[in-house]
């Protein structure tokens, strides 16, 4: 049974606030700290950023601070009885800062305990227990999400940005698109899409179309190639194709972008 002694949400103390209590509280704590905050983990302070939840175990040192303007937090002390290794079943680390990729869900739970928290009546306890035990089963699910997409990141996050790099700076052009990139980067073109998109926030086929079109550009500029000539160099299909996008992204045609640079170049080359 999970017992709420007490609780806030997004409670504001005017001017900071110190907390320094060696022991604890006689039970535990659950913190969303929703602003920056000194905590005093493992002998020395240490600032951590906003939108950082801590749960400090029964008897466990709670000593942080934020000795300048605002201190806003969410909190919830309660008690778990019996215990039966409650959080480590869940898989959730105590007594350390915790950063969600999501933070809504667990903040609307809360709001929605502290409404169930100030209502009067005689299954109030029940229910407590009931909306607690939901919120710390959501908060270990999105925390093991986090986690899943911090070591997706960090595998595949180098080699996403050196591809990035590659592409926009015109390096690597597959014949084949993405379903060649897909193939050499040894994954489903689906998944290579979806991580794409979720690193930079950009589609793949986007940056493939934009580099294309910026090299187009440049070759305008700096050579006397005809524009059917670019098109083929480019690998577009037909011209038709190559002067729909190139107008898409820079509000001319290939043909009058060229007119306007050689005019531009010419008046730049006259002397008074």
């Amino acid at each position: 049974m999970i017992y709420v002694k007490d609780m806030g949400y997004q409670f504001v103390n005017v001017g900071g606030f110190e907390a320094d209590r060696p022991e604890g509280t006689g039970d535990y704590l659950f913190l969303f700290f929703r602003c920056p905050t000194e905590v005093c983990l493992k002998g020395r302070y240490e600032l951590i950023p906003e939108n950082t939840y801590i749960i400090y175990e029964k008897g466990a040192p709670q000593v942080y601070r934020k000795l300048d303007g605002h201190y806003i937090n969410d909190w919830i002390h309660f008690d778990i009885v019996p215990y039966q290794n409650f959080f480590e079943n869940l898989d959730i680390p105590l007594n350390t800062p915790i950063r969600l990729k999501d933070t809504k869900e667990i903040e609307k739970l809360t709001s929605d305990m502290l409404l169930e928290y100030f209502t009067i009546r005689e299954d109030r306890e029940k229910m407590l227990h009931h909306e607690a035990q939901t919120l710390f089963h959501r908060f270990a699910q999105i925390y093991h999400e986090s986690i899943g997409e911090d070591k997706i990141r960090i595998k595949h996050f180098p080699a996403f940005d050196k591809l990035r790099r590659h592409i926009l700076n015109f390096e690597y052009q597959p014949q084949n698109g993405v379903e060649q990139i897909a193939e050499d980067m040894k994954m489903s073109r689906s998944y290579l899409q979806h991580l794409y998109k979720k690193f930079f926030g950009v589609s793949i086929s986007n940056d493939l179309i934009n580099a294309r079109l910026e090299q187009a550009r440049k070759l305008l500029d700096t050579t006397q190639y005809s524009i059917s000539e670019i098109a083929e160099i480019l690998q577009y299909d037909n011209i038709e194709h190559f002067s729909r996008q190139f107008k898409s992204k820079y509000g001319m045609s290939p043909r009058t972008y060229r007119d306007k640079q050689n005019i531009s170049k010419k008046a730049q080359n006259i002397k008074f």
